[in-house]
């Protein structure tokens, strides 16, 4: 069975990336901006569950998992992570008797049908419903844009509408244009709407955060109104918020100037900034 410990295993099961990037790497490389790095960070910090998809067209090389195991250095430092063994999956870990589903994250390679290393069908809709039970899910996934996300998730995989509002973040990723070499993007992060509208109780609505332009090759982010939204739903104060979100902009473009900190470069700077505001 799949040993989380094993560098070689970690590989083999499509867990780890032949060159890991940090998120400062990625923003160097003009994959996505400072100020989407920085909200993505706040957010990752207060638990949201994660998605990164990436085209249908199984591209080599997209980065659905460098992107994943990047965005992975966000969470607190206390968070535990649970390593999923695709369809070989039996959830034992929520039997430990010293599990914490709050700070537990369970980590899935891919949720698809391409690999039995994956996990589809009972097994996948098992799996995404693990936020019904206090624990977080981070996971990448196959589809071109959010609509094709939430169709897999309610069609698909027959999610119930209350299981997908527990979703949290949303990042499409692919290639743009068809120069070499091939320049990555973020071309949406959408937040999942966790509350129901009592008119529409079916109804899921995906926020969208930061959009790429591909006109001018730049990012559009979502206003004050929908940030005010937003801080509200992860539990945070408006002004409290902000000013977090300003501070994680701000380390986001220092630590990305030139070609970006590696990844030890990236955990001391988040390091930095939680001992600054503690």
């Amino acid at each position: 069975m799949f040993d989380p410990r094993d560098p070689y295993e970690r590989y083999y099961w499509h867990y780890e990336s032949r060159r890991p990037l940090s998120v400062a790497e990625i923003i160097a490389l003009q994959s996505v901006d400072a100020e989407t790095a920085g909200l993505v960070w706040l957010l990752l910090e207060h638990r949201v569950s994660l998605t990164v998809a990436g085209p249908t067209d199984p591209q080599p090389g997209v980065g659905k998992t460098t992107t994943l195991n990047a965005l992975l250095q966000f969470l607190p430092e206390e968070t535990a992570l649970a390593y999923m063994s695709g369809m070989y999956e039996n959830f034992s870990f929520t039997r430990l008797p010293d599990i914490n589903p709050d700070t537990t994250y369970a980590l899935c390679n891919e949720v698809s049908d391409h690999l039995p290393i994956y996990m589809w069908g009972r097994i996948a809709r098992r799996y995404l419903m693990l936020p019904g039970q206090g624990y977080h899910v981070a996971t990448s996934v196959h589809a071109d844009t959010i609509d094709d996300v939430m169709h897999m998730y309610q069609h698909d995989l027959r999610l119930a509408p209350e299981h997908i509002r527990r979703l949290g973040l949303i990042i499409n990723i692919g290639l743009a244009g068809r120069s070499y070499p091939a320049r990555r993007r973020w071309f949406s992060t959408h937040f999942i709407q966790p509350h129901v509208d009592p008119e529409r109780p079916d109804s899921i609505v995906p926020v969208p955060l930061s959009l790429w332009n591909s006109f001018d090759d730049t990012f559009e982010h979502a206003d004050e109104s929908l940030l005010n939204d937003l801080a509200g739903w992860i539990g945070m104060d408006t002004q409290e918020f902000h000013q977090a979100l300003a501070r994680r902009i701000a380390c986001m473009q220092e630590v990305s100037q030139g070609s970006g900190v590696d990844m030890q470069g990236m955990f001391d700077a988040i390091t930095e900034m939680h001992e600054k505001e503690s």
